[in-house]
């Protein structure tokens, strides 16, 4: 199972911006935040960008994680 964790924009600064599942907690995402991506996706995370035609100025990405969101917790807690 595959599991929504935040969708991730880009505002005119270049500055992310999250907008995240409701079951996720901020904590959840600041732990994602202060760890890069590689190590993120060893912990089973994905990450896919998210780019539309219409919008060429509007980029970002989403993070799925490989699991229920309660696993996840549980996996960020311990790291």
């Amino acid at each position: 199972m595959r599991t929504l964790i935040a969708t991730v924009l880009y505002n005119s600064k270049g500055k992310e911006v999250y907008c995240t599942a409701k079951k996720v907690s901020d904590q959840d995402i600041k732990y994602i935040k202060s760890n890069d991506k590689e190590t993120l996706e060893d912990l089973g995370f994905t990450f896919i960008n998210l780019n539309s035609p219409e919008f060429t100025n509007v980029k970002g990405y989403a993070i799925f994680f490989e699991g229920h969101v309660d696993q996840m917790t549980k996996i960020l807690k311990s790291f």
